[in-house]
């Protein structure tokens, strides 16, 4: 590859993992040509783009990202799957795919800033959106919430049945 082809897929690479919500490396070896076919249908189905970029790019293009960490992983043959709408579409469909074909290999992930391996990719795969999980938070907040103002309200409503009850009473 010429140099100005190299640094356009560095500058490119540097781009996506800026723009991106999360990332999952991961090793496709052993995946034959239907299977990897797949895999790239499915994570395009689900807004993942994945890619793989030589690993001396792939490390020129994340070290003044924040995702420079990511660097040490970048050994043998590795894919970057890159989620832009949650923070764990890319690690939901990679760990959704290796465990019907037993492959690929998850590597290590980036999420908010952090670095995650292999198990912490398995267990973010696991948990709902970062926006789902607000929402179950808040739905738990508000629960008690809206408990506690029923049971207020509660002697107050009695009292006006009886007071409406009484009422209807004396004018019949």
């Amino acid at each position: 590859m010429a140099r100005p082809e190299k640094i356009a897929q560095v500058d490119a690479v540097a781009a996506q993992i800026n723009a991106a919500r999360s990332i999952v490396l991961s090793d496709l070896t052993g995946l034959n040509v239907a299977k990897i076919t797949e895999l790239r249908r499915r994570c395009r189905e689900a807004g993942v783009e994945i890619k793989v970029v030589k690993n001396t790019l792939a490390k020129r293009g994340v070290e003044n990202t924040v995702a420079k960490d990511l660097a040490p992983y970048f050994e043998g043959p590795t894919a970057i799957a890159i989620s832009r709408e949650t923070e764990n579409m890319a690690a939901k469909v990679l760990a959704k795919f290796a465990s019907e074909h037993e492959l690929p290999k998850l590597k290590a992930g980036f999420v908010d800033g952090n670095v995650i391996d292999a198990k912490g990719v398995l267990a973010l795969s696991k948990l709902p959106a970062k926006d789902e999980l607000v929402s179950q938070l808040l739905g738990a907040i508000e629960g008690p919430a809206r408990n506690l103002l029923s049971v207020i309200q509660g002697p107050a409503r009695n009292l006006a049945s009886v007071l409406k009850q009484v009422s209807e009473k004396q004018s019949s």
